[in-house]
């Protein structure tokens, strides 16, 4: 089962953003670019560990933590995920997802701490390499 397949039939704790993501599969290609290296359209090309070093720089690296680790996904609001990446950041998920800006940064919230804990199986942060094929192929299976 792929990522994507997760994500829809939210296994694994996802309940509650399969519809988000079945109703704006732009917000999850929108989170990978984020997450991505090679894209930079939203945040720069910091990928997933420039994420993790803005969750600690704004004391928010145990959030990041528990999302990596195998336990349960603490959630985070809209304002705290404003806080780590920053308003322009969410305006460019907004866009690219095709959302309000308060919109998209409940959405993001809603998706993040799941799709992070499902790209860093056993509580490991794969290589970049590994990292940028299962993104691939997430935006793949979206059609993008």
């Amino acid at each position: 089962m792929g990522l994507l397949d997760s994500l829809l039939k939210g296994s694994g704790g996802l309940a509650g953003i399969a519809d988000v993501v079945a109703k704006n599969p732009q917000l999850v290609a929108a989170a990978v670019s984020l997450l991505s290296t090679r894209d930079s359209s939203v945040g720069g090309t910091g990928g997933l560990g420039g994420l993790i070093g803005a969750f600690q720089k704004s004391g928010l690296g145990d959030v990041m933590s528990q999302w990596i680790s195998t336990g349960p996904n603490p959630p985070i609001s809209a304002d705290q995920l404003t806080k780590v990446l920053g308003s322009d950041v969410i305006g460019q998920i907004a866009q690219k997802a095709g959302l309000g800006h308060a919109e998209a940064g409940s959405a993001l919230a809603a998706v993040l701490p799941s799709l992070i804990d499902h790209l860093t199986p056993n509580g490991k942060v794969p290589d970049t390499n590994a990292l940028e094929g299962t993104l691939g192929s997430l935006l793949s299976s979206l059609g993008r």
